[in-house]
């Protein structure tokens, strides 16, 4: 006992330099990831003093350039450029979030019914099977009983010699009287677990779901750049967005005044357009057959398709009367390669 008793003393302090080494280990670890963690905020935190310090910057520009009445009414042209920017890319992203909607209620119908479908179609085939089964039981039962009075009734010189086959007949349709209920409570659980599965979801859109909603979002970018396009404002929206406003020039005051008044109509037109949807419906339709992709995989259109926008959606006016006719002639946008709208931050 005293020589066990040895043998085991060092044991103990091998384990608690174990136990020590590790839990350094685990220190050191933790110490590291919180040093990382550390960095990162600081590194974060640098970030935000520089946003901060560009937008302090930003703003008393903008104080120094409103001084000047002139640089102020240009100001003026460009912020309302700016929101009207921010008008197309809000009805871009609204649009394509509805579609989405819409795409996916009505693909998570068709796989459920389909599901529903299929489900019905295993039940009606266990119902038949349980069917089978209970009308083999009843027989069974019908069998059984019909022996047993058989047995009940014989005499007993009859019962003597004949009895025993008769009871190992009946002993038969009990036995299987019980499989035939066995299979039949099987059935039945089965159809319990089958009513109770959950209904399959879609694992995200399909790919023909996508490629409709892009292009239908490309026929709304058209749309707003043709409704734009008088005097020029959606290509200077974009300008706008682009540039600071010290480094935009609309003219003098009267000049300004004009262009603030002319955003401002063209914002109001679109909100009381009854034919909005109806045009852009047209629009996506013709390009549902004009549209080309680069890979079988891809959602969105080749830029190189869709380097004209049409006036009129559908039209089939020749080239040389369109130039002919100034005001219908073809536009040479390309909303997608463009951005316009910021249109590529709403594709699916």
């Amino acid at each position: 006992m005293l020589s066990a008793l040895l043998e085991r003393q060092p044991a103990a302090p091998t384990e608690q330099l174990l136990k020590l080494y590790w839990n350094r280990a685990d220190v050191k670890r933790e110490l590291k990831a919180l040093r990382r963690e550390r960095l990162e905020l600081l590194d974060k935190l640098k970030e935000q003093e520089g946003a901060i310090t560009r937008a302090q910057e930003q703003l008393e520009g903008l104080e120094r350039l409103l001084t000047n009445p002139l640089a102020a009414a240009n100001a003026m042209v460009y912020f309302q450029l700016r929101h009207l920017w921010r008008i197309g890319a809000q009805r871009l992203d609204q649009f394509a979030r509805e579609l989405q909607m819409q795409r996916e209620k009505r693909e998570r119908s068709q796989l459920q019914d389909a599901e529903i479908a299929k489900r019905q179609r295993r039940l009606e085939a266990i119902k038949e099977k349980m069917a089978g089964l209970a009308d083999k039981r009843r027989t069974t039962i019908d069998e059984q009983t019909r022996l047993e009075q058989r047995v009940a009734t014989m005499n007993p010189l009859v019962r003597l010699f004949r009895a025993g086959a008769l009871k190992r007949q009946i002993a038969g349709l009990q036995s299987g009287r019980r499989m035939l209920e066995e299979k039949l409570e099987e059935l039945k659980e089965l159809t319990e677990k089958i009513q109770g599965e959950p209904l399959p979801e879609p694992e995200g859109l399909s790919l023909d779901s996508r490629r409709l909603i892009n292009t239908a979002v490309i026929a709304l970018a058209q749309h707003l750049v043709v409704h734009f396009s008088e005097h020029d404002l959606a290509s200077l929206a974009k300008t706008s967005t682009e540039r600071a406003v010290g480094d935009m020039k609309f003219g003098d005051r009267r000049d300004c005044d004009r262009m603030v008044e002319r955003i401002r109509e063209k914002i109001e037109e679109l909100k009381q357009q009854k034919t909005f949807a109806d045009q852009v419906k047209r629009r996506t339709d013709v390009l549902l057959t004009e549209v080309k992709y680069r890979n079988e995989s891809d959602s969105v259109p080749s830029f190189d398709c869709l380097q004209v926008i049409n006036r009129s959606p559908g039209a089939q006016s020749s080239e040389l009367e369109l130039a002919r006719r100034t005001s219908d002639a073809p536009l040479r946008i390309n909303v997608v390669a463009d951005d316009y709208w910021d249109i590529m931050s709403v594709m699916r």
